[in-house]
């Protein structure tokens, strides 16, 4: 074995007694949580909205994402079909309304008399 070994394996043997002193894990778990509020208080809103919204995407399902395509399809829809056409495309309000000289005709037309009715017993001879 080479020194470099063997001074790594007494190291070992010795760290086998080491034992951390009482309440370590408490505080360790206490001064860990400080520390996390700490670095998220320091980043930005929009790194922390990325970073969720990232993870969201990471754990979604197949179902999510069908329903977020959908979401988005009937949105993008909606828009094209509220979006306004422009000047120029508003139906105009006076189309169905008669210009101010028009006058009724002086001829007025006059329904056809309706046929004589034949009798029935006699074809040819006419009521």
């Amino acid at each position: 074995m080479s020194k470099y070994e063997e001074q790594v394996r007494k190291i070992i043997s010795l760290k086998q007694y080491e034992t951390p002193r009482d309440g370590y894990f408490e505080d360790f778990l206490a001064e860990f949580q400080e520390r996390q509020r700490g670095e998220l208080l320091q980043r930005s809103s929009m790194s922390l909205f990325f970073e969720r919204l990232a993870t969201w995407f990471r754990e979604v399902g197949s179902v999510k994402w069908v329903a977020g395509a959908g979401m988005a399809y009937a949105a993008v829809m909606a828009a094209i079909l509220l979006w306004p056409d422009g000047p120029g495309t508003t139906p105009d309000p006076n189309l169905n309304r008669q210009p101010a000289s028009f006058e009724p005709d002086v001829n007025p037309v006059t329904p056809p008399a309706p046929p004589l009715k034949e009798d029935p017993g006699k074809p040819g001879q006419k009521l």
